[in-house]
């Protein structure tokens, strides 16, 4: 076959464990099996060591291991799980296709000079993927199925091949044993037009995607990240306190996804379940996008300790969908001195960043609508000329036109009665006018006012907001700072 799709360069991970990693991550020396139907379809190697074989009924499995634990296949949560890996493999190329039911497809052509070269890229996905407790093959080849057929055999000569390795229907090998074909090579040396009649044009176009004669587009996911993990724990937990361990490993995994991919959150959920209750799920909101896993678990522990209505667990997933990209302050030759700005002061990230610790701590504390920020309304009543916002409203601030109109820091809740002596407005003393009239008509639907507002000051105690009402009485409404 003459290879013309063949320019790029496809890294296969197969999972072929995951149907028994989904549920056990964490490293155990317990027999696990997965089962459909009371039959095991995949295990450990520690139940294997114990003799168990796949094909071989629940209870065979139980006399052979009393410590045996069962899990029955989800097909689903695998599915899901392998679209959580694939949102993880973005940071190796953008170009990551999913072939159900237990392999990624990675183009990592224009993806070898950033990482120097295949080596590096496959160690970093092996360490990666130990991280995560997950295992794979990897298999290289120039198009998608061979780099499939290559993970799953652990062969890179793809002629050597045997046919009972291809993705190919079972009655199609076994007619080709019975032809005496036994490998890719010998199925390769017979006419096409043969095979075609024999097996089928289907059997003929997966020949042709496989050594490359034909093309074999792939859907890659989205570029939109999404991050979701579980861990499923063997035996119930029944303390809460017990939780923070797997919290902060599954803090890390979201630290280390959001490295990757150069983003913040401001927010995300953890979700503890048991099958036999409901599940029961809490919240973090951020004051700001963090990637900080110190002020996630931090935060995490002081929403943990407010529940008291779960007796126990058997799963623990965390998920975040909003995220922000990352923006770092480039710094000039004296960073990090006292000569860093021409003012002589030092940066202010470090106030800003224990500002938000204190939010979010409050937030935690006390709840997301316990903190909060002012903003302009949309409103020239004094009183009603502002607002309240959540704390993460204010990162989207809207321009406001310039008013050359001075207005107060501090605003009486109920505007104070001034009087004259000798002519002049008396407030502890004398006032001066410095600024006025300005004039404020506004609120006819609800309440209308109709003001003159002028700024005074008195001789030793500062400025004033006054302001004379349609009856010409006189009336202090703010103080500046």
């Amino acid at each position: 076959m003459k290879q013309k799709y063949c320019k790029d360069l496809w890294l296969c991970l197969h999972f072929q464990q995951l149907p028994v990693e989904i549920f056990t991550r964490e490293q155990t020396e317990k027999p696990v099996v997965v089962g459909m139907k009371q039959r095991i379809v995949h295990m450990n190697h520690v139940a294997s060591e114990a003799g168990i074989r796949i094909g071989s009924s629940v209870d065979a499995a139980y006399i052979l291991a009393s410590n045996l634990i069962y899990f029955e296949r989800n097909e689903e949560k695998e599915l899901e799980t392998l679209k959580n890996l694939a949102q993880w493999a973005y940071q190796f190329t953008p170009n990551v296709s999913i072939r159900a039911p237990a392999s990624l497809q990675l183009d990592i052509n224009s993806s070898l000079k950033l990482f120097d070269g295949i080596g590096n890229i496959k160690t970093k996905i092996h360490q990666g993927l130990e991280r995560l407790g997950y295992s794979a093959a990897l298999g290289l080849h120039q198009t998608p199925l061979a780099a499939l057929v290559a993970a799953k055999t652990g062969n890179s000569v793809l002629l050597e091949t045997p046919v009972n390795e291809l993705d190919i229907e079972q009655h199609i090998i076994d007619g080709l044993h019975r032809m005496g074909i036994h490998s890719l090579t010998d199925v390769l040396d017979l006419p096409q037009g043969g095979l075609a009649r024999r097996f089928g044009a289907s059997f003929i176009d997966y020949l042709q995607r496989l050594m490359g004669e034909k093309a074999d587009p792939q859907q890659f996911i989205s570029e939109q990240p999404k991050f979701s993990s579980e861990i499923t724990f063997l035996s119930d937990v029944t303390n809460l306190e017990s939780l923070v361990f797997p919290i902060r490993r599954l803090l890390k995994e979201l630290c280390d996804f959001l490295i990757a991919r150069q983003l913040k959150i401001n927010h995300f959920t953890f979700r503890l379940a048991h099958r036999g209750h409901s599940p029961r799920s809490f919240s973090i909101h951020l004051a700001e996008p963090e990637s900080d896993a110190a002020m996630f678990l931090l935060l995490s522990q002081l929403q943990l300790e407010k529940i008291n209505d779960v007796q126990e667990v058997d799963s623990l997933t965390l998920s975040a969908n909003r995220f922000f990209p990352t923006t770092s302050l480039s710094g000039d030759l004296f960073h990090g001195t006292r000569f860093q700005q021409k003012d002589g002061r030092t940066t202010s990230l470090a106030d800003l960043e224990n500002s938000n610790r204190l939010f979010n701590v409050l937030r935690a504390r006390l709840g997301p609508d316990a903190c909060f920020g002012l903003a302009e309304a949309n409103d020239h009543r004094p009183e009603k000329a502002w607002k309240t916002v959540s704390q993460n409203a204010q990162g989207k601030r809207q321009e406001v036109s310039s008013n050359e109109n001075a207005r107060p820091m501090f605003l009486l809740p109920k505007p104070r009665r001034l009087r004259l002596h000798d002519g002049h407005l008396w407030f502890n003393g004398a006032l001066q006018v410095l600024q006025g009239p300005e004039r404020i008509d506004y609120g006819w639907w609800d309440y209308n006012i109709c003001r003159d507002y002028f700024v005074a000051r008195h001789s030793t105690s500062g400025l004033y907001w006054v302001f004379q009402d349609q009856r010409q009485q006189w009336f202090l409404h703010g103080i500046f700072s």
